[in-house]
């Protein structure tokens, strides 16, 4: 269990809108968010969740290369299997990014 004054993570959710399909990011903390292009507010809990992320740069980037992705597949998804390998690559990815940040990257 963690003490008082133990600092929270924050996270940011790579997201899709329910109304006209963009990807966006969401804070953990939002409960809901309402997107930038068609006005649909969307419930962060019922959204499918691609990625989260601890930086919220990291995040925009992701959601916006998934778009990018999305749109040259003509609108069609990601599938499970996709998606559970879109988190795979992108953990293994995140701890070497910490591991190099701080001096300790596996050579």
């Amino acid at each position: 269990m963690k003490g008082w004054g133990a600092k929270i993570q924050t996270m940011y959710l790579v997201i899709r809108c329910s109304g006209c399909t963009r990807m966006m990011t969401a804070h953990t903390s939002r409960r809901h968010v309402l997107c930038p292009v068609c006005g649909v507010t969307n419930t962060t809990s019922d959204a499918r969740v691609y990625v989260s992320c601890i930086n919220r740069e990291t995040a925009e980037d992701i959601a916006a290369q998934l778009g990018n992705i999305i749109h040259k597949r003509n609108g069609r998804d990601l599938s499970e299997e996709e998606v559970m390998m879109l988190r795979q690559r992108f953990s293994a990815w995140e701890r070497q990014s910490e591991g190099s940040q701080f001096g300790t990257e596996k050579k």
